[in-house]
């Protein structure tokens, strides 16, 4: 399953939007509600699924 697809899944009824922008140079970023969850270009490398979850579930629940 892909990032996208998971993501999807887990929070289909709890996130507004999901955006994905494609660019070039290897550029990959998740951001939620304007902030950056996510940088391949600060850590080098993709994330895995687990830290994704835990960086929106960490998110959604200072927002509650």
């Amino acid at each position: 399953m892909s990032l996208t697809e998971h993501l999807m899944t887990k929070y289909q009824l709890k996130i507004k939007e999901l955006r994905l922008m494609p660019h070039y140079g290897g550029v990959f970023e998740v951001w939620l509600d304007g902030d950056q969850i996510w940088s391949k270009r600060q850590t080098g490398r993709f994330p895995k699924d687990e830290q994704i979850d835990e960086a929106i579930d960490k998110r959604l629940a200072g927002s509650s």
